[in-house]
């Protein structure tokens, strides 16, 4: 609902709404773009990581109104490397045609739900937030680097955001056993985590 108050906004002042899909964009929330969660367009996006599957590569769209360049006005140093071009062609083929959307879609929900149940467990796990496999777990204490530390320990990686937040973003053809184990290692790192800081 607030964002699309927000592009009415845009619409109204004729100011253009511009959406930052470096993380979410190609699939990683369940859909191919994260503003189709939301029933709006934006005039430009960003895109990047999801784009190139582990190599460097960035894109901005627009819609034809938006768009300020003609072919050859404008040029970089490694704008259109065929290498990264061709990377990003084979990420975006396989994430539509080998139904990876599906699979986050599947796997996001099985997260979250061993997410809310880590919640139920550890009273210090304040938010579990996010969609697909963008997930967010908050505490009640400054504790994510030593869940970081922890987590190296017992082989799992978390990003740290926040001092009181961890991220998770797994693969987007993360298994549901591989679900499961990422569950069963959270419980085990926060339970080592709360034991050491006195949280239970």
């Amino acid at each position: 609902d607030y964002l699309k108050k927000v592009r009415a906004w845009c619409d109204e002042a004729g100011i253009l709404l511009i959406f930052d899909e470096v993380q979410t964009g190609v699939g990683r929330l369940g859909t191919m773009f994260g503003y189709q969660l939301f029933g709006i367009e934006p005039d430009i996006m960003s895109l990047a990581k999801g784009l190139g599957g582990g190599v460097p590569i960035g894109a901005i769209l627009s819609k034809e109104h938006c768009a300020a360049f003609t072919p050859g006005d404008h040029g970089s140093t490694y704008g259109g490397n065929p290498l990264m071009c061709a990377v990003a062609h084979a990420v975006v083929s396989h994430v539509i045609d080998d139904h990876v959307l599906e699979n986050v879609r599947k796997q996001g929900e099985r997260l979250t739900r061993g997410l809310l149940q880590l919640k139920e467990q550890f009273p210090f796990v304040t938010d579990v937030r996010g969609r697909g496999l963008l997930q967010a777990v908050q505490f009640s204490a400054d504790i994510s680097a030593d869940l970081l530390t922890t987590g190296i320990e017992q082989g799992l990686l978390l990003n740290a955001p926040r001092p009181n937040t961890i991220r998770l973003m797994p693969p987007l053809v993360i298994t549901p056993k591989e679900v499961d184990e990422a569950i069963d290692k959270l419980g085990s790192i926060f339970g080592a985590v709360a034991h050491k800081k006195g949280l239970l």
